[in-house]
């Protein structure tokens, strides 16, 4: 039986997999003709300028192969929340209770009286809007050059028309409320479409395997981050386990978004982590890790809360840069790792054979903050478990504690601190400190 493992970012697959790097545009024309047959077929109408194509879905039936790829029906159901402006947290979950909210949404469209209305309420509808009528103003423009036939230009407002756009406010506003209407209740049709749906032939004729085996097995690390339950654990360390035991040439590399080369030698030690982490568990020690501390700065009230404008340039930023943290720490070889009372929502500790200790914040998708907003510490195995109970503002001015910011060079300087050579007395000091966090653990 299939079952979905993984959501994958074409852009990575083209820039990085494709047999024939200059083809990539021709490629993703492939991949959005694919999509835009199925939206047609299910809804009966186009979608102005807009194909969802970003990301495809990796499924796995037991066998050794690269899986079914398919499009991606999460990527279609996150960008019709993002275009009706439904506020979600998490994974978004397909039932009655997001058909209802999303019908309230379509609702609240046909209120609209204003174009600021609309900006306001609906912002990407509002694009739609505008990006609908500049097409239209240079379909005339078009004809009063005489540079299209008068079939080129009928063809061009057809589209237009069959997007559901019209240049009236009032007319715009009806036509689109039927259309996400229409979009929301018989969306399933296009779950199972899509179901049906495989770009493998594509992708083994176009796609170099090996860079493609190598990029799962780097998503598969990274939703191991994201789980709780330790069979579906397994499930990934086995899928991974098989990989690398398997004849498959793993001599590639490739290039993330984020900058990270990732190749076997990166694959392995993350996954040696994995797996020791999964076979030790983490110990958990019974405090918090580096707590707050109070802030010696007054605190000013506002009459009214503000409104923080997320700048989403700068999140996606901070995404890659707490990428880069994970695995950055996911290939150091670590004895073991700790996690206080806040569990992974606050600092995580590195024990490494020399008996240095770095505590970092976890990076969370949630809290983009984390991904470079919080200092680095050092501190040696001998004073883990006093001093990692101190806040920042004693850490900060303590003799035995090195403090760090994200800098530019800071990976380089936490690598410096952590393959230093150990002594067998610190060899000693990291084994017995380990012993003592799963004695406590266990009790």
């Amino acid at each position: 039986m299939e079952k979905k493992t993984v959501s994958l970012s074409l852009g990575t697959i083209l820039r990085e997999c494709s047999k024939n790097p200059s083809l990539t545009q021709d490629y993703l024309y492939y991949f959005s003709l694919k999509n835009r047959e199925n939206y047609h077929a299910t809804f009966k109408y186009k979608k102005f300028n807009d194909d969802f194509i970003s990301r495809v879905d990796c499924y796995n039936d037991g066998n050794y192969t690269v899986g079914t790829i398919r499009p991606s029906y999460e990527e279609f159901l996150e960008k019709l929340c993002r275009l009706l402006n439904l506020k979600t947290r998490g994974k978004i979950e397909d039932n009655d209770s997001l058909t209802e909210e999303l019908l309230k949404r379509v609702e609240r469209l046909k209120e609209v009286k204003t174009e600021k209305e609309l900006q306001e309420q609906f912002p990407l509808l509002a694009k739609d809007l505008r990006d609908g009528r500049s097409y239209f103003k240079s379909l005339q423009r078009l004809r009063e050059q005489e540079k299209y036939k008068e079939e080129e230009i009928a063809r061009g407002e057809h589209y237009f028309y069959s997007c559901a756009l019209k240049k009236s406010l009032p007319n715009f506003i009806e036509t689109q409320s039927k259309l996400y209407t229409r979009f929301i209740t018989r969306r399933k049709e296009l779950k199972t479409r899509l179901e049906h749906t495989s770009f493998n032939a594509f992708i083994k004729e176009k796609i170099d395997l090996r860079k493609l085996y190598l990029y799962i097995m780097h998503e598969y690390l990274e939703k191991i981050e994201d789980l709780t339950d330790r069979e579906e654990i397994r499930m990934y360390l086995r899928m991974i386990e098989k990989y690398l035991s398997s004849s498959i040439p793993k001599d590639v590399s490739i290039t993330l978004d984020s900058g990270i080369v990732i190749d076997i030698t990166n694959i392995k030690r993350r996954f040696e982590n994995k797996k020791r982490m999964l076979q030790e568990d983490s110990s958990v020690v019974e405090w918090v890790l580096i707590p707050e501390g109070v802030s010696q700065e007054p605190i000013h009230q506002s009459s009214s809360p503000r409104k923080l404008k997320v700048d989403k340039t700068l999140v996606e930023k901070l995404r890659k840069q707490g990428e880069r943290k994970r695995v950055f720490y996911e290939t150091t070889p670590y004895r073991q790792k700790a996690i206080g009372l806040k569990k992974y929502r606050g600092y995580v500790a590195y024990i490494y054979e020399n008996g240095e200790v770095i505590l970092d914040r976890e990076y969370s998708k949630s809290a983009p903050s984390t991904a470079s907003g919080n200092a680095i510490y050092n501190l040696k195995v001998g004073d883990f478990e006093e001093l990692s109970r101190c806040d920042k503002q004693v850490l900060r001015r303590h003799p035995k504690v090195g403090v760090m910011n994200h800098s530019s060079t800071w990976e380089e300087r936490v690598e410096k601190i952590i393959t230093r050579e150990a002594t067998e007395e610190e060899k000693e000091a990291t084994k017995r400190l380990i012993i003592r966090l799963k004695r406590k653990g266990e009790s």
